[in-house]
């Protein structure tokens, strides 16, 4: 049996639709965000270990389009097979304006094969609204879902905080601002007046590495490039020797390609670089160069002291230290 909701908000006869102890707790919740949860664990998905398809879902409370619910028990919801691959589908609380008293429920909404809020979502405040709160991959031949993707969200005070970047999926209304781990996405208008999300994150970009080259290590993250929303490209991490040597046995001086970087972070003309690099290789530069060049993408070195060989325990160049340049 699904469980009870207790719900304001709906226009039930003969009862107001709210009291005042009901509109003082709801106010700052309905007035905060479209749709959020109270707290971490209110309605909370997990599945259920040793049931087929099978989630649970705690209990605790929640609110949407204006009207506010408490479940005080645990809802269990089992999913249909999947035909053919993964199947994303999407665990919602229903509500419904149509009755005479306004119903409020959990309902499992089919998905597709992409990690994504599912298309047959309702969505008429005043009518048939569904707010989601999970996603929920339902492989073929398995009988537990894959680990659950929790899109609740949480609102008070002028802030919306989620969990995933799923959940943008439901909370795009222009002027919105979430929080999603250290990143703050932003729902406005680009240039041509088009709704679209940016983010303050950095768009991190990994450096293909050539032969003979490999991630320092060390605890050091792997070389990478970092674009801002400034559109500033930083480096990132720090590059070694893959093999017992670095071997540059051209006549110096020389430079040699380490790396290829994404064409979207790439320079409107050539940057040279100071970095850090062990001492034993001297000066040492970088270069990198913009689309269009013979070289587009390339991350070069050039060192004032390497003639041969260099020992793999006296080869490092670190990319820190705000090495950067503005993206074409």
């Amino acid at each position: 049996m699904p469980v009870a909701f207790t719900s304001h908000g709906y226009d039930t006869t003969p009862a107001k639709p709210y009291n005042e102890d009901a509109w003082a707790n709801a106010h700052p919740f309905i007035g905060a965000a479209k749709y959020g949860v109270n707290g971490p664990g209110d309605w909370k998905v997990s599945i259920v270990a040793g049931a087929t398809r099978t989630v649970s879902i705690a209990p605790g409370g929640g609110w949407g389009c204006g009207v506010t619910d408490e479940t005080s028990q645990n809802e269990t919801l089992q999913f249909p097979p999947s035909a053919s691959g993964v199947r994303w589908d999407t665990v919602a609380v229903r509500r419904d304006w149509t009755p005479t008293a306004g119903v409020s429920q959990f309902v499992i909404i089919p998905g597709g094969s992409s990690k994504a809020i599912s298309g047959s979502r309702l969505f008429g405040p005043g009518q048939i609204d569904d707010q989601p709160i999970a996603l929920v991959p339902i492989k073929e031949n398995q009988t537990q879902p894959d680990p659950v993707v929790d899109i609740r969200c949480w609102a008070a005070n002028g802030g919306v905080v989620a969990k995933d970047a799923a959940a943008l999926g439901y909370l795009a209304r222009l002027g919105a601002r979430v929080k999603i781990g250290n990143a703050t996405w932003s729902y406005g208008l680009d240039k041509n007046d088009s709704p679209i999300w940016t983010t303050d994150a950095p768009d991190q970009k990994a450096i293909a590495l050539s032969g003979g080259y490999a991630s320092l290590g060390a605890g050091i993250v792997a070389p990478n490039t970092q674009k801002h929303s400034d559109g500033r490209v930083y480096l990132g991490g720090a590059i070694g020797a893959s093999g017992t040597y670095v071997n540059v046995d051209k006549k110096l001086p020389a430079r040699f390609k380490v790396g290829q970087i994404d064409p979207s972070h790439l320079p409107a003309g050539i940057e040279v670089l100071r970095p850090i690099a062990t001492a034993s290789m001297g000066n040492v530069y970088l270069y990198v160069y913009p689309a269009g060049h013979a070289k587009a993408g390339w991350l070069e070195f050039e060192a004032s002291n390497a003639p041969g060989l260099i020992p793999k325990e006296a080869f490092s160049i670190l990319l820190t230290g705000g090495l950067s340049w503005a993206a074409a």
